[in-house]
């Protein structure tokens, strides 16, 4: 799954959706740190695409993770 998200990057670096759900998938994985990574590059994408409500989301997650 994460080299699925992963290629879709590669094709698409300014693919927010990958980047969250990568993000969703390391942190299932126990990987925070790429899980952190991966949501703040979500975050940044989804603000500059103008997706604010997405971006909100990601960011409140990124709270908890960080906590």
């Amino acid at each position: 799954m994460i080299a699925d998200y992963t290629q879709a990057i590669r094709l698409d670096p300014n693919y927010a959706d990958a980047y969250n759900l990568r993000g969703l998938v390391y942190e299932m994985s126990g990987n925070r740190q790429k899980a952190i990574t991966d949501l703040e590059k979500a975050a940044n994408l989804y603000q500059q695409q103008g997706d604010t409500a997405q971006a909100q989301k990601v960011l409140d997650l990124l709270k908890e993770l960080q906590q």
